[in-house]
C-alpha cells in the first residue's frame, strides 16, 4: 500500500485512503464471517452509508452476501476457514511479501495475505497485488536432489488444476508463468534455504482469481468464469503439495509434461540477459529447465532462468 500525502492550500489529500478503509472491513470479516452492518460500522468507526458503499465495491472481488442490515463473507472464499491436516495456515490481512514472511515459519506452512505491499518476482522485480487474488507462499522440506525439480513441477501442477477445476486450457510461458491465450494468469517464484541434509523450499504463487489485474497482458479467473470461491482452488493446490515429494521423484515424466505444456517452444523470442539481448527461435529445453534458443546466424544459446531478466514472444 503506497501512501502519498499532498497538501493543496489548506486541504490534505491522502491517496490510498479508500483501500485502507476496505482493508479495515476485511480485517473484521477475517475475524468473523457474519456482521450486522451497523455493528461493523461502529467497530471500525466509519459512517454506515460509507460502509455499505465499500461493501458493494468489495463484492466485486469477494463472495459477499449483502442484505439491508447484514453482510456475510462466504466461508468458501475465506482462507482462514481451511484447516488441512498436516499443514499450518497463516492468513494475514497485509504483508510486505509472503516469501519473506515464510522464513519465520517451519516446513509445511502456508502464508496467505489479502494484500502485499512489497511483492516481488524473479530478479526482485516488483509487482502489484489486488484484492481478491490468491497470494501465498508454501514451505516444504525436500532433499537437494528433489528440490531442483520443483520449478518444473509447480507450473505443471497449476496447469492440471486449472484444467480439472475449471476446464481451462492453460499453458506455461518459460520458465514458469501460467498463461491463457498469452495473458498471464499466475506467477511462480521458487526460493530456498539450504541446510546440511535438506532444503526449505519456498514456493511463491500469485494467482489472479477474483482481483482485477492492472495491466492488459494479464487475466483473472473472474474474467474467464466469473467470481469463484478461492478455497476450492487453495484446497486443491494444498492437496497437490502434499504429494510434492513423490511428484519430483519422476524427473523424466516431469520434463515430458513440462515440454507438453510449454507455450514458448517453436516461437521467436526476445530475451534480455546480463550479456545483452538474445533473439531467436526457442527450439528445446534442457533437463535443468534451461531454454535453448537458435539465433538467425545459427548460434545456439542456452538460457538459464536465473540469467534472463525478461523474455518476450515476438508476434
Amino acid at each position: 500500500m503506497q501512501w502519498l500525502i499532498v497538501s493543496v492550500g489548506m486541504k490534505i489529500m491522502i491517496y490510498g485512503e479508500k483501500l485502507f478503509k476496505k482493508l479495515m472491513i476485511l480485517s473484521k470479516l477475517i475475524e468473523k464471517n457474519e456482521w450486522s452492518i451497523r455493528d461493523l460500522s461502529w467497530d471500525i468507526g466509519l459512517d454506515i452509508d460509507l460502509v455499505k458503499k465499500l461493501l458493494k465495491e468489495l463484492k466485486r472481488n469477494y463472495l459477499l452476501e449483502l442484505s439491508p442490515g447484514k453482510v456475510i463473507w462466504n466461508p468458501s472464499d475465506n482462507p482462514s476457514t481451511i484447516k488441512p491436516w498436516g499443514w499450518r495456515i497463516i492468513h494475514k490481512l497485509v504483508l510486505g511479501s509472503t516469501q519473506i514472511s515464510a522464513r519465520g515459519y517451519g516446513p509445511w506452512s502456508i502464508i496467505i495475505a489479502e494484500y502485499l505491499v512489497s511483492a516481488y518476482g524473479r530478479h526482485k522485480k516488483t509487482w502489484k497485488t489486488g484484492l481478491g487474488g490468491l497470494w501465498l507462499t508454501i514451505t516444504v522440506s525436500l532433499k537437494p536432489e528433489q528440490a531442483i525439480y520443483v520449478p518444473i513441477a509447480i507450473p505443471i501442477i497449476l496447469v492440471r488444476i486449472l484444467d480439472s477445476l475449471y476446464n481451462i486450457e492453460a499453458r506455461i510461458k518459460w520458465p514458469n508463468d501460467i498463461v491463457i491465450n498469452g495473458k498471464k494468469l499466475a506467477g511462480v517464484l521458487i526460493e530456498a534455504s539450504a541446510f546440511p541434509n535438506y532444503f526449505l523450499t519456498y514456493i511463491g504463487l500469485g494467482i489472479n482469481v477474483n482481483n482485477d489485474p492492472p495491466v492488459g497482458e494479464a487475466v483473472s479467473l473472474k474474467k474467464l468464469i466469473g467470481l469463484t470461491p478461492r478455497n476450492r482452488l487453495l484446497a486443491t493446490i494444498i492437496g497437490w503439495m502434499s504429494k510434492i515429494k513423490k511428484i519430483v521423484e519422476e524427473p523424466e515424466d516431469l520434463m515430458e509434461n513440462y515440454i507438453k505444456y510449454l507455450d514458448t517452444l517453436n516461437k521467436w523470442v526476445i530475451a534480455e540477459t546480463p550479456m545483452g539481448t538474445v533473439e531467436g527461435l526457442a527450439v528445446d529445453v534442457e533437463s535443468n529447465g534451461a531454454l535453448v534458443v537458435l539465433t538467425s546466424d545459427g548460434k545456439r544459446h542456452v538460457l538459464e532462468p536465473s540469467n534472463v531478466y525478461r523474455l518476450r514472444i515476438k508476434e
